[in-house]
């Protein structure tokens, strides 16, 4: 099935690529936990709230996904 994921809005979408970048840039052992990434999001002007909502999306639509309180962002194709 091609792009099988649930679609995202456009402050959904930036904030997905905010946290791409953040952890391209990081280093090998650096993990971003949901903390790490609201803080990150917060950083970017994005108000608290809407940043934890922003993650928690990003999660149950399948954009993000969480190891022992690591999150971790599934390629994309």
């Amino acid at each position: 099935m091609e792009n099988s994921r649930t679609p995202i809005n456009s402050s959904e979408k930036a904030a997905l690529d905010h946290l791409e970048q953040y952890l391209d840039a990081a280093e090998d052992d650096e993990s971003l936990t949901r903390e790490d990434a609201v803080a990150h999001l917060q950083g970017q002007n994005v108000e608290r709230a809407d940043a934890q909502a922003h993650v928690e999306q990003l999660l149950l639509k399948g954009y993000l996904y969480e190891v022992e309180d690591e999150l971790r962002i599934p390629s994309r194709s």
